[in-house]
């Protein structure tokens, strides 16, 4: 063969390799899908004040404070590729919060994609949660405590009361094979059990959103901060009130398993009255905001975050006196009647002489002469 057909066959292999290499290129061209930015509207223009609290449980006025609030965490470095701004994220997780739906539809109703959604209810409830100090505190001088001592003698004329304690199971997908067994609760499925610590006016003062469903509410407030500051000095003079789930000590006042008395029976009704608080908060808390009634399918350190998050703009909420939603859920409250009851609860009453000695001379101090 001439040098110059050999020249002239390599030439052509070069260019049906140069053709083959274009037609795969435009193929996978084909194949890549194209960046579209969905239009994100501003919900601010488009609803009047009640039709914006149906959907984001919060008044336009209370988001905007909230906004402020967390703003500077979440602008972005840019605004290149129709960078997502910090009203757009705020609204998208308060939808969420307010349906306790998949986050494919947060997503499509704020104009973002599933993964977008992720990210920015992870990164709006760290935001929230960074601020929890502000909002969920208990009482640190005596003029607050005294505040709220008044507050709680007015509701049920029971003295030195500053909050009411209880737990409340939280739905969680389960978190891994190998120790989500843990999540499990005496109901059968799994959860997060979340203790919360609330004063007269139905606001978080102290809640714990890390423990398993499995765990006992005695168990998970033995091991609280909340435990340790009312064992302080300062705290001497203070009570809070649990159902009989609780053992019995000098500040954790819990109800008689038989009162015979009339003064027996007043402190019992004392009690029960002033306790209920902490449950209709929980009923108000998860009506404002069914994700925490529906459950939650997310990674469990998110999921803890969220809890939180909601306890935070529950007590702005309140703070600022938004109106409760009013949807199709109309029994939630009576639904969270169901909540666990442990069947051992009157076994927590321990041999505690110290305590027994503080109820007794309570009802015999105080209730007997009401």
């Amino acid at each position: 063969m001439s040098r110059a057909v050999h020249n002239a066959n390599l030439i052509d292999e070069d260019s049906d390799s140069s053709e083959f290499e274009n037609e795969i290129n435009a193929f996978n061209v084909c194949l890549r899908k194209e960046k579209t930015f969905h239009p994100r509207v501003n919900y601010f223009e488009v609803y009047d004040e009640e039709e914006f609290v149906k959907r984001f449980r919060l008044t336009k006025s209370t988001v905007k404070k909230v906004l402020n609030e967390i703003v500077d965490q979440l602008k972005t470095t840019t605004n290149r590729n129709n960078a997502i701004s910090p009203i757009t994220q705020l609204l998208l997780t308060l939808r969420f919060f307010a349906t306790g739906n998949f986050l494919i539809t947060a997503g499509d109703f704020s104009g973002v994609s599933i993964a977008a959604a992720g990210q920015i209810v992870k990164r709006v409830s760290y935001a929230l949660a960074s601020i929890s100090y502000k909002y969920i505190r208990l009482p640190e001088t005596s003029e607050e405590k005294i505040k709220l001592k008044v507050q709680f003698y007015r509701f049920a004329r029971f003295p030195k009361v500053i909050g009411a304690i209880d737990c409340t199971h939280i739905k969680v997908q389960s978190p891994s094979t190998e120790y989500g067994e843990l999540y499990r609760n005496r109901k059968g499925f799994f959860s997060l059990n979340v203790q919360a610590l609330v004063n007269v006016n139905m606001e978080f003062m102290d809640i714990v959103a890390r423990w398993p469903g499995s765990a006992h509410d005695s168990n998970i407030f033995s091991n609280s901060r909340l435990k340790a500051r009312m064992e302080l000095p300062e705290s001497s003079d203070c009570i809070i009130l649990g159902d009989s789930g609780y053992a019995l000590s000098h500040y954790l006042m819990t109800p008689l398993a038989n009162p015979i008395t009339k003064a027996e029976k007043l402190y019992n009704e004392s009690q029960i009255r002033s306790r209920n608080v902490v449950e209709r908060t929980f009923g108000v808390w998860k009506r404002r905001f069914p994700v925490l009634f529906f459950g939650l399918r997310l990674k469990i350190e998110t999921t803890m975050a969220v809890i939180q998050s909601c306890a935070i703009l529950h007590n702005i909420a309140r703070i600022e006196n938004d109106p409760q939603p009013t949807d199709e859920i109309e029994n939630i409250v009576q639904l969270l009647s169901n909540e666990i009851v442990e069947i051992e609860a009157a076994i927590q009453q321990q041999n505690n002489s110290v305590a027994h000695a503080v109820r007794t001379a309570l009802i015999n101090e105080h209730f007997a002469v009401l």
